[in-house]
């Protein structure tokens, strides 16, 4: 296993932390374009894997049974950080199921959005699990649970037919049996499959471009790309680069994050998928990294690196809000 110097981290133009990753780009016939480091070591996607885990909310008619619309689909497909237009959406999302908080299967947390955190305790209410940045996706398969009839109490079991029916979509995607390969359990509880760094890539460029796919998984594929164009605020939050880049680029990039230094992106109009994954499992690192890789292949104009620049090379704040460094694409790379 062998990864490339991606990132680093300066402090008064001193390099003082690296971060090393590996990446892929792919197109979506499976041919890899470029990559850097080890791409066919095992990885756990996280969540990155949500909007192709959203497919059979769309693909099966629930979404149309529970008249869906844009923001609860990009909600499916989210990382939210509990902001109150988050918890809003899956309370309401609940209450039209009939379902309570309790029906979920993700634990109690404080939102991730430090001031609707702060307004929480100021209030003296706990977090819950409406908070979870998974509410969406668990909202996403009680939907589609409820729709094909099957049992609620352990839908986050691995053993479910709705999470044997995720495993299926996913390796169609992926082109391969993830069955093959270990499964964990993701923080939320629900099963979290590996699979290759190659593989998600290519996943990702086929969630781009479903052209050799199914009409029907392509156009339930088609309909959240137009969701989360539309509504990508719902997939992450204000001030995330996952929601910005892909409200900046108007859907030309559909980006999603995974815990521990996962990120994914689809280049829908040239049917290419980006995967990186952060060797030390760093956050701070995989956005300059993705960003990076997307100026190399001319996907940014001037205007796009503009509006992201706070993203491309984050400064770095001390405690008295003055900038003391950067955290920058490694001079070597690229």
């Amino acid at each position: 296993m062998s990864y490339e110097l991606f990132v680093d981290v300066t402090r008064n133009g001193v390099v003082e932390s690296r971060h090393f990753g590996a990446a892929v780009v792919s197109n979506y016939n499976g041919h890899v374009l470029e990559s850097w480091g080890t791409i066919d070591q095992l990885i756990f996607p996280r969540s990155a894997l949500k909007p192709m885990q959203a497919i059979q909310l769309v693909e099966s008619g629930a979404s149309v049974s529970y008249a869906l619309n844009d923001a609860e689909l990009s909600m499916a497909c989210s990382s939210h950080q509990g902001e109150q237009i988050h918890q809003d959406l899956v309370a309401s999302w609940l209450t039209r199921l009939g379902l309570t908080v309790d029906h979920l299967a993700c634990g109690p947390v404080l939102p991730e959005h430090t001031e609707s955190a702060h307004q929480l305790l100021a209030s003296g209410q706990k977090g819950c699990r409406i908070h979870h940045n998974c509410s969406g996706k668990h909202c996403g398969f009680l939907t589609t649970a409820l729709h094909l009839n099957m049992s609620l109490d352990d839908y986050h079991h691995l053993e479910h037919p709705l999470q044997q029916l995720s495993l299926e979509t996913l390796s169609d995607l992926a082109d391969c049996d993830l069955t093959q390969y270990p499964i964990g359990i993701d923080g939320c509880g629900l099963p979290a499959p590996t699979m290759p760094l190659r593989q998600l890539g290519h996943a990702m460029a086929r969630f781009a471009n479903p052209v050799d796919l199914s009409d029907l998984r392509a156009q339930a594929i088609y309909r959240l790309h137009k969701a989360i164009t539309n509504e990508p605020l719902y997939i992450a939050g204000h001030g995330t680069m996952v929601s910005e880049l892909n409200e900046v680029t108007k859907g030309a990039v559909l980006a999603k994050t995974g815990a521990e230094g996962i990120v994914t992106a689809a280049i829908p109009d040239r049917g290419l998928g980006i995967a990186i994954k952060i060797a030390d499992g760093s956050a701070r690192a995989r956005s300059v990294a993705l960003l990076a890789i997307l100026d190399h292949l001319d996907v940014l104009s001037d205007e796009h690196k503009d509006k992201l620049q706070a993203y491309i090379c984050p400064p770095v704040i001390n405690s008295s809000g003055l900038k003391v460094g950067e955290i920058r694409p490694a001079a070597s790379w690229l």
